[in-house]
């Protein structure tokens, strides 16, 4: 059986012993090719080469492209740092007010974007050497309210939401407008499935409630959009989930990728036969700080939870550089 018909009969919530494997992995796959972060991004040839071998060194059931968490923010207009060996980032505390950040969110302005163009050559690359052989998962960066948040700066983007929230959903808005267009490009491009991170909307920076009011509606709106467009779909939110979870699983994605923060067994039944999850591995403090014992035992205690149904088992965020090859390898010896 190929990784992607393993993966997507654990969409179809079918028993698949061991539960398939996947990586949240772009810094160290560019560290194990030997390209400096800066190399990785600009050139979809390697972004192609350093996933396509991390993926058949340690048999990866699936890959997921990933470059870093700036490229809408950066086809729309707003400042990013490009490190020589750390992923891309943000700089500017804004862009403007609420009226030209909402004016900045363009859809079209994806296609015109080099940053944007390189993600989708890496996954046309990817597809035409192991399509159909290892299940290949676009990322599509950030989600509505992160974008939005993005456009503005953390802190006059937080204090919108008590001072201007009707304006502030405007903006949301126009970002889902610009968020689910670049789903539509990875899909386009080669992916099997495409994922997204709005870890902004999380509990570690706002309330259930704001969640509910500003978050979840497009989560909804978004479930469904790509359900009806064949557009299978993973949700990503950093932190402890515990207090959005049934919210969260309501929504109706596809799958879930839990961050180790949140109380997994609980997530387990939660989502059982609802949605998929993803991870739930700590990245640092098990395949950075861990020995091989240590991942051993915290691999086998998630999949205990689990009959070999609703899991794709990796980290619960992404893996940082400098972790050790016999790290991936325990965690791989882990599964047999």
């Amino acid at each position: 059986m190929t990784g992607l018909e393993r993966i997507m009969r654990t969409f179809n919530f079918e028993k698949v012993s061991p539960p398939p494997r996947m990586l949240h992995n772009f810094m160290i796959a560019a560290e194990y090719a030997g390209y400096s972060m800066k190399e990785y991004r600009e050139d979809p040839k390697k972004i192609a080469r350093a996933h396509i071998d991390f993926a058949r060194e340690f048999h990866m059931d699936g890959i997921l492209l990933d470059i870093d968490t700036c490229l809408e923010a950066d086809a729309i207009g707003v400042e990013v740092d490009y490190p020589e060996n750390e992923p891309a980032r943000i700089i500017t505390s804004t862009m403007g007010g609420l009226d030209d950040c909402i004016e900045a969110m363009d859809k079209n302005k994806l296609l015109q974007n080099k940053r944007i163009m390189i993600a989708l050559e890496a996954m046309r690359l990817m597809r035409a050497e192991v399509g159909g052989e290892i299940l290949l998962r676009g990322n599509a960066d950030q989600g509505p309210f992160s974008l939005a948040m993005l456009s503005m700066g953390i802190t006059p983007f937080m204090m919108s939401l008590y001072d201007e929230p009707e304006k502030t959903l405007e903006l949301i808005n126009k970002a889902y407008d610009v968020h689910i267009e670049f789903h539509r490009l990875m899909k386009e491009a080669g992916a099997d499935i495409t994922s997204f991170g709005d870890s902004s909307c999380g509990p570690d920076l706002i309330s259930p409630p704001m969640y509910r009011e500003f978050a979840y509606p497009f989560h909804k709106r978004m479930a469904n959009d790509l359900k009806t467009e064949g557009i299978k779909t993973i949700c990503h939110i950093c932190g402890n989930l515990d207090l959005i979870l049934e919210d969260l699983v309501s929504v109706g994605f596809p799958a879930i990728e839990i961050d180790y923060k949140t109380n997994i067994a609980r997530a387990a039944e939660l989502m059982k036969n609802k949605a998929v999850m993803f991870g739930p591995l700590n990245p640092s403090g098990v395949f950075y700080f861990g020995d091989e014992e240590l991942i051993s035992k915290e691999t086998k205690k998630i999949l205990s939870l689990f009959d070999g149904v609703g899991l794709v088992i990796g980290a619960g965020c992404a893996l940082p550089t400098g972790i050790p090859r016999n790290n991936i390898k325990a965690f791989i010896n882990a599964l047999a």
